[in-house]
């Protein structure tokens, strides 16, 4: 199943309205596309609470949450003592390899990514350091800025397999001389096999 854990822009992107009926559309579309996938939204309790009291969402807010709740698979996940013991390791692997963009990252963007680790999620949220952070961490990220652009239709697949690097090498094929002499091989076995008393 697809996972994807939402950052305070990302829920702030998908609850507050928007006058603006291209970025709707592009919303809805992009919704859609996950609800295809069958993905599950994933909102830190913190990010919930946090939007809640900063946008002043108050029932037109409520409403808002509890209408993408129903529409689709949405888990309110908290930070927890998993989550915590991965943020330790992922900051012990940082601190010895002398990475950096784990300190760069706020402690807000650095549990996200702890948390998305340990729900097997794609981190979907703002750019900046995070997506450093989630690089580091192995977990595939989704930047706000293209869930958001708009102009040309956006692609909508969510890109939650890990990418294929470019510079892996080509394997070279296995010629049909190969799967002969497997073949023969077995055959060899099978004809031992029924031999045997």
């Amino acid at each position: 199943m697809l996972r994807c854990l939402l950052d305070a822009d990302a829920l702030a992107w998908l609850l507050s309205p928007d006058s603006d009926t291209g970025r709707d559309e592009h919303r809805r579309a992009w919704l859609a596309e996950a609800q295809r996938q069958r993905a599950t939204l994933l909102v830190p309790a913190a990010v919930l609470a946090d939007w809640r009291v900063e946008a002043g969402a108050g029932a037109a807010g409520e409403a808002a949450f509890k209408a993408l709740r129903a529409s689709r698979p949405v888990e309110v996940v908290a930070f927890d003592e998993r989550a915590a013991r991965e943020l330790v390791c992922l900051h012990t692997f940082a601190t010895a390899t002398g990475d950096d963009r784990w300190s760069r990252a706020s402690r807000e963007q650095r549990q996200l990514v702890a948390l998305a680790v340990v729900r097997q999620a794609a981190l979907v949220g703002e750019a900046p350091r995070l997506d450093a952070a989630a690089a580091l961490a192995g977990v595939a990220f989704v930047s706000m800025g293209d869930l958001v652009s708009l102009g040309t239709t956006p692609q909508l697949s969510l890109p939650l397999d890990l990418p294929v690097l470019a510079d892996m090498p080509t394997l070279s094929p296995l010629d049909r001389g190969v799967f002969l002499d497997l073949a023969q091989a077995l055959a060899s076995f099978d004809a031992q096999a029924g031999s045997v008393p």
